[in-house]
């Protein structure tokens, strides 16, 4: 089942846990536009375990006009997100991001050893 939460103009759609998807949502925000008389929705998959105010939360991953009233429009927006959960336009996005997420962990990893032996080097100059 899919979870909505709202956030002004834009709302949270947890993706289902199944299919691996676990652990990620689908923030959408959208804007009307008078003059094209549709709403410019933008989708940024985030991953919930990591704070929203760091920035490898989240990544775009697409934008488009689409058509909605005030009434409808999340409805619209839902129905956008189930349909490319259900084909895997998702999939590219989260193995790309787990990737760029190992490599943020492989790396603090190398930086916390390198301050680590520079204590020890430090701690045996003194000695």
């Amino acid at each position: 089942m899919y979870q909505i939460i709202k956030e002004g103009y834009t709302i949270r759609i947890k993706l289902p846990a199944k299919c691996g998807q676990e652990g990620y949502s689908v923030k959408c925000t959208y804007k009307y536009k008078k003059a094209k008389e549709k709403y410019m929705l933008a989708l940024w998959l985030k991953r919930d375990d990591i704070e929203e105010d760091f920035r490898i939360d989240a990544q775009e991953i697409d934008a488009q006009l689409i058509p909605g009233t005030r009434e409808t429009i999340e409805n619209n927006i839902l129905r956008i997100v189930r349909h490319a959960y259900e084909t895997g336009y998702f999939d590219r996005y989260i193995k790309r991001f787990e990737y760029t997420c190992k490599c943020f962990e492989k790396g603090n990893e190398l930086i916390e050893q390198e301050i680590e032996n520079k204590r020890e080097r430090e701690a045996a100059d003194h000695q």
